[in-house]
């Protein structure tokens, strides 16, 4: 089938496979049984009560506690770990110091993943757990469907309540927010006075807060509001651009921890005796990890700061209580903290029913937290049970939404309780023992809620007024515990389970999802079944080891070379790779074909432990060792096949030792080397990512060496691609004065052409030149405090000479009135991409040109000597890596520009590796023939010397006797192509392919990735752009994450380019022999003419070549000959007659050699095959089965006659890219496959949102964006067509 129309099969495939993949995530990502009503004051219980005291006078109330505080103000800092509000390092001085003197209630807030800003501003809000789409949609920032409109939160509580402040009678509640525009895509039309600025500008660290503190005093001054919100970004967006330990985080801290300290001064200032105090709130919404990314569920991402302060907490008898409910969290030794935990842990949910009953509201509908009861530690022991009622019944309704037979109501649950006797000292320890020993957890959430309020109407009756029995204080105290400790229990039990459990999977579209992927797969399978990659992996995988050579040699020794069987031999024919094995087998049977078993093996192994280990949640989070690992294991696979493949018996040659066999597998244990060290460079996963890296130390004490390597990584790639273009122009030039020698009138060699091609190549040099140094410029701006103003400004006055690209306004005030002149870095970046597209403009002109005006040729070696065509290869590789280099060099150059400074280096490790590969290919492709020493020892020594040079010549013949010219000629010019099929690497291409999707895989980790959403670095995701587009946004962010395995990609273009070349010139050498071969026949069998070695193939006259002619026409008809004439020869006489061939026609050395054979296996008629011989007649008969199954392609020097040199090169480059595509496409549809069964299976695992839902995630992005959209439709579809039309 042809190579476009695989192609379009695998591109529908692969749609197929995008809806497949769009219906599973539809089903995968739940949506929330949330309720789409507003609480209100009329949905609050009633007071629990027994039997005996229903009705009395209280007993209905439904009344809610008093609000405790009138107005409230938010200050969110993004990004606020734990550590950075507490710890011993911390810069927020003022806070602490309220803290040190019990003047702020500090709590520790754990948050539930994805750890990313939309889904815990709900959860802050709403007081559920948001879905973990929440996390996709918090990247599209003009996204409107994840609004809280319709959804009950306590922003909307608030605005749907009066005002508690005095002169503002009863108005409604107004709140400002200014900050993180999130918020305003949240609750659309509920904030009065607001501003947002944007949340993915990661680089600005300054500007994105300034534009919060402005808005501080004045909205303070004001008395029309009721609550204020405040989102500061910049510590968060410090994170990102340089991690937690960044040399800008601590000022940053000291810069909110200013304003804290200038809004609680204002606070105290303002604060009048007659109304409710203000409540100030200080928190973060997630924590970072030790890159200074989050979204993961790591300690260090979960743990951020909730703080609580007031003026109210100035008095003593509150600075009292706060000490006594402080002391027994605070931690006298560091030892025995735990990492990132600080005095009391609570949940990020817990904020919303705390908030809601300080201010007097609702609590929200679908809230899943409780209350803290620090908070509430002021109120009567009546308000606190009614606060936790209030609570309970609350998380009670939304536990009725998952069980409807739930029951909630008091009066229904208490009608047939019996109380528990209050004297009996065990009884609390007794109903919780019995409520913990429930069967079910439905069960257990009812008893405990039963208990808490039976105890609660308990508490009620001791303390109604006008009770006639007197209960002692103990009994009251210990009532009033029995329900605190139920109610608690209750809350923390349900708010656990509900945090889990509030999801509904879409079960006919996760299946129908897999289906549609299944059947994607299966338009895969077809493709690879319309390729040679399953013959050709039987084959590379058979030969030599499996066929045994000796067996099959009376068969097959007097076959063509070409395909077509000879006339008086066996009509079995036999391709041009495998005449080797009869002459292999005469002599030592030594032969230097590359077996790739233990390869393909290895791959096999691979490809099936890593479907396994998607079932395995610690597989997940770990992958990246399991690359490493199998990557290591990889290269001493290859290192090992080379070492036993090209390194020959014996080394030394009559020239002496030859070190090139010993190179390859040298190349190959390189590669492990460099892995090792690109492992060290970041670590990643779970388990180890906070262990100290070559990162920390180029970003910490080495940073002067961090910089002198990006210095160098720079230059390298700079003049990696400046020799690229003056190795291609000198190439150009020397194939310029061989057409002028030829005579082409077209040459550019002339003065009119010379000028343009010269300046051309000058201006591309000055291109990447002037791009690398906007690109250093680009990164030492962001860190321009690291250099210092005066080294600054000496930089930028040197690159103003140079290009004035980047600096938008040049003064022309004399140089002492001079502002200092500062680099507009988003001018600067788009510079950079601007000429990163003129240096392919340029690539690619220069290609044409030189395409256009040279004469195609027709792949002629010039002689049939390896050397000449090992020469031709060489002199083409200018001309073959041009444009593919040249792309991947631009593509480098960008991946710097949208990397972090201390990964630059690892480009260069990179390019080290595809140098040492390309290499390594080189060895395999020319690797040297034991056959010029050893195979041909029998022969005499006149042919032995012309089979070491490769010069066909043929003897003259003592008669005109066809069969035995047709014979001669068969065993004389066997050495050439002997020595040709030792290049045959029937697979190789497959073994790019495996070797490309490693590098591939392992680089995305090694560039300090993982499974985890808080690996996504969006630092880079603004580089150019000023303002916020969802498209282009998007593409930096992913361009900038997946810049290891987009590099692989076209790397892989770059590999295989080169080992096309070799195909190509070894294709052409075996179209040469074959014609050579019958250009022989030819005057053999016309008249018994000879020629010497001397005679060149052209000199034949034109009456010879007529004949020629007349013969390849009798050939042709000869191979039409029916296959079922062939089948019915019988295989006695096939082997009958080979015997006699050797005994009659064969020179006398080979005859020796086959009457040792036919004394060994007894072929010489099947009479006379003994018993103890019928297994190795059974494996003749296997082995021939198989060499005709093998033979039955076309072979290349076929379809090279056929297509032309130039239509071929186009075939097969065609072929090998499909062929890679599909391999590629089969690995990542399967792995989808396999990970949405192992999701669907695993649905209800306890890690399915912290572990699976992220690599599901991933898993999106790798076979939708990776493999679809770069692989197969840009480089597949793209730079392949710009390559081979250019």
């Amino acid at each position: 089938m042809r190579p476009w129309i695989l192609y379009c099969i695998l591109l529908a495939s692969s749609v197929c496979q995008l809806v497949g993949l769009v219906m599973f995530a539809k089903g995968f990502f739940p949506y929330k049984s949330i309720s789409t009503t507003f609480a209100t004051m009329d949905d609050l219980p009633v007071l629990p009560s027994t039997g005996a005291s229903q009705g009395a006078s209280g007993s209905e109330d439904n009344e809610s506690i008093r609000p405790r505080y009138g107005k409230v103000v938010l200050m969110l800092v993004d990004a606020l770990r734990s550590d950075f509000l507490y710890g011993n390092e911390s810069d927020f001085s003022f806070v602490q110091s309220l803290i040190d003197t019990n003047q702020a209630l500090p709590f520790t807030a754990l948050a539930s993943a994805p750890t990313v800003t939309l889904p815990r501003l709900k959860a802050l809000t709403t007081g559920t757990v948001p879905s973990f789409l929440d996390a996709i949609l918090n990247i599209a920032e003009s996204d409107q469907s994840s609004t809280l409109a319709n959804q009950d939160n306590w922003v909307a509580q608030l605005t749907r309540s009066k005002s508690l402040w005095k002169n503002r009678g009863k108005e409604k509640r107004n709140i400002g927010f200014f900050g993180d525009d999130t918020w305003i895509k949240l609750f659309p039309g509920l904030f009065f006075r607001s501003e947002g600025t944007s949340s993915f500008f990661a680089m600005d660290t300054i500007e994105v807060d300034n534009n919060v503190t402005r808005h501080v005093q004045p909205e303070l001054a004001k008395d029309d509001w009721d609550a204020l919100i405040f989102h500061y970004l910049g510590l968060d967006h410090v994170g990102h651009s340089g991690g937690p330990k960044s040399g800008l985080m601590r000022p940053k801290q000291a810069e909110m921890d200013s304003i804290v300290k200038n809004i609680y001064s204002t606070l105290r200032d303002q604060q009048q005796d007659d109304d409710l105090p203000t409540l100030f709130i200080l928190c973060g919404d997630h924590g970072m990890n030790e890159v200074g990314n989050h979204g993961g569920s790591s300690r260090s991402e979960i743990s951020t700061a909730f703080l609580f302060m007031s003026p109210h907490f100035q008095q003593p008898s509150m600075s009292a209580r706060i000490k006594a409910i402080m002391d027994p969290y605070r931690v006298e030794s560091v030892q025995d903290q735990e990492e990132y935990q600080y005095y009391k842990s609570v949940s990020q949910v817990d904020l919303v029913p705390t908030i809601s009953l300080l201010l007097g509201l609702p609590i929200p509908k679908n809230s899943v937290g409780k209350l803290i009861p620090e908070l509430f530690d002021e109120y009567s022991d009546l308000e606190k049970l009614r606060a936790l009622q209030i609570n309970a019944f609350q998380v009670a309704e939304v536990l009725k939404g998952k069980w409807s037979e739930f029951e909630t109501e008091a009066v229904v649950l208490l009608s047939s309780y019996t109380p528990i006797d209050n004297q009996d000292q065990d009884s609390d320890d007794h109903a919780f023992e019995t409520c913990a020993g429930m069967d079910s957890e439905k069960q257990r959430l009812s008893c405990w809620y039963t208990e808490a309020l039976a105890a609660h109407a308990s508490f009620l009756e001791m303390n109604r007024a006008g009770s006639r029995i007197h209960y002692k204080d103990h009994d009251k105290t210990a009532s009033f515990r029995a329900a605190e400790r139920s109610y608690s229990k209750f809350l923390s039990d349900s708010s656990s389970m509900l945090s889990t459990a509030l999801s509904k999977y879409d079960m006919p579209l996760l299946t129908n999802g897999s289906l549609v992927m299944a059947f994607a797969v299966a338009g895969f399978m077809y493709c690879a079944m319309q390729t040679n990659l399953l013959s050709n992996l039987k084959r590379s995988c058979r030969e030599p080891s499996s066929v045994n050579v000796k067996k099959v040699t009376s068969t097959i020794i007097y076959t063509s070379p070409d395909t077509a069987p000879l006339p008086s031999v066996s009509n079995f024919a036999v391709p041009k790779p495998l005449l080797k094995t009869p002459f292999s087998s005469l002599t030592t049977g030594d032969t230097n074909e590359i077996d790739w078993t233990m390869a393909r093996g290895l791959s096999a192994v691979i490809f099936i432990l890593y479907l396994v280990t998607l079932f395995a949640s610690s597989f997940v989070e770990e992958e990246h060792q399991f690359w490493y690992f199998f990557n290591m294991s990889w290269w001493a696979v290859l290192g090992i096949t080379s070492a036993r493949y090209l390194i020959p018996a014996t080394s030394f040659r009559d020239s002496g030792f030859d070190f090139k066999p010993y190179l390859a597998a040298g190349y190959c244990f390189a590669q492990m080397a460099i892995l090792r060290l690109l492992r060290s460079w970041n670590q990643t996963g779970q388990k180890y990512a906070d262990q100290i890296d070559l990162r920390h130390y180029l970003n910490s004490s080495w940073l002067g060496v961090s910089w002198l390597l990006f210095g160098a990584t720079m230059a390298t790639i700079a003049l990696s691609l400046i020799s690229l273009v003056y190795n291609f122009q000198q190439s150009t030039k020397q194939q310029y004065q061989e057409n002028a020698q030829d005579g082409s009138s077209s040459s550019p060699s002339s003065p009119g052409w010379q000028p343009v091609t010269s300046m051309l190549h000058a201006l591309l040099v000055i291109l990447v030149v002037l791009v690398t140094l906007w690109i250093i410029l680009y990164k030492m701006d962001l860190e321009s405090s690291y250099f210092g103003d005066q080294l600054m400004s000496q930089v930028h006055s040197l690159m103003i000479r140079i290009s004035a690209v980047g600096y938008s306004q040049i003064s022309t005030l004399p140089s002492e009135e001079r502002p200092p002149l500062t680099v507009s870095g988003f001018e600067l970046a788009r510079g950079c991409y601007l000429g990163l597209g003129l240096i392919l403009v340029l690539t690619l002109t220069l290609k044409g040109l030189a395409s256009s005006l040279t004469p195609v040729s027709d792949g002629d070696t010039g002689a049939l000597t390896d050397k000449n065509a090992v020469s031709k290869v060489v002199q083409s590789k200018p001309q073959a890596l041009f444009v593919p280099g040249m792309i991947l060099g631009v593509v480098t150059l960008l991946l710097v520009l949208l990397s972090r400074r201390h990964n630059a280096p690892i480009y260069v490790l990179f390019g080290i590796q595809l140098w040492l590969y390309i290499e390594w290919i080189s060895l395999i492709r020319q690797r040297p023939s034991n056959s010029d020493h050893h195979q041909f020892s029998q022969l005499s020594n006149t042919a032995a010397e012309k089979a070491k040079s490769n010069v066909y010549v043929v003897e003259p013949l003592a008669q005109d006797d066809s069969d035995t010219i047709e014979a001669s000629v068969a065993a004389r010019t066997a050495p050439a192509i002997l020595d040709l099929a030792f290049r045959t690497l029937p697979g190789q291409s497959s073994i790019h392919s495996c070797t490309a999707l490693l590098w591939m895989l392992s680089s995305f980790f090694l560039l300090g990735n993982s499974n985890s959403i808080a690996s996504i670095d969006i630092s880079n995701a603004y580089v150019g752009i000023q303002a916020y587009d969802i498209f282009l946004t998007g593409v930096l962010t992913f361009v900038s994450n997946w810049a290891g395995p987009i590099w692989w990609t076209l790397a892989t273009v770059v590999m295989m380019s080169w080992d096309l070349e070799w195909e190509l010139a070894w294709t052409a050498q075996a179209a040469e022999l074959e014609l050579a071969q019958q250009e022989e026949q030819a005057w053999e069998t016309v008249q018994g003419w000879r020629r010497s070695k001397d005679d060149k193939m052209s000199g034949m006259s034109r009456r010879t070549r007529r004949r020629v002619v007349r013969e390849k026409k009798c050939k042709v008809g000869k191979e039409q000959k029916p296959a079922a004439a062939v089948a019915t020869d019988g295989e006695e006489a096939r082997k009958a007659d080979a015997v006699a061939g050797v005994k009659s026609k064969a020179d006398g050395a080979v005859i020796e050699n086959f009457e040792s054979l036919q004394e060994k296996y007894d072929l010489s008629t099947a009479d006379a095959v003994e018993d103890e011989n019928i297994a190795d007649r059974k494996q003749v008969e296997d082995d021939i089965e198989y060499l005709e199954e093998v033979s039955s392609a076309e072979p290349p020097s076929a379809i090279l006659a056929r297509l032309g040199a130039q239509g071929y090169r186009l075939h097969l480059a065609q072929v090998r890219v499909v062929e890679h595509l599909i391999l590629t496409s089969l690995f990542f549809g399967i792995t989808l496959y396999a990970l949405s069964i192992a999701a669907i299976v695993l649905r209800h695992h306890l890690f399915i949102w912290t572990v699976f839902s992220p690599k599901v995630l991933y898993q999106f992005a790798w076979t939708a964006l990776f493999q679809i959209v770069i692989q197969t439709v840009l480089v597949g579809g793209g730079v392949w067509a710009l390559i081979l039309f250019i």
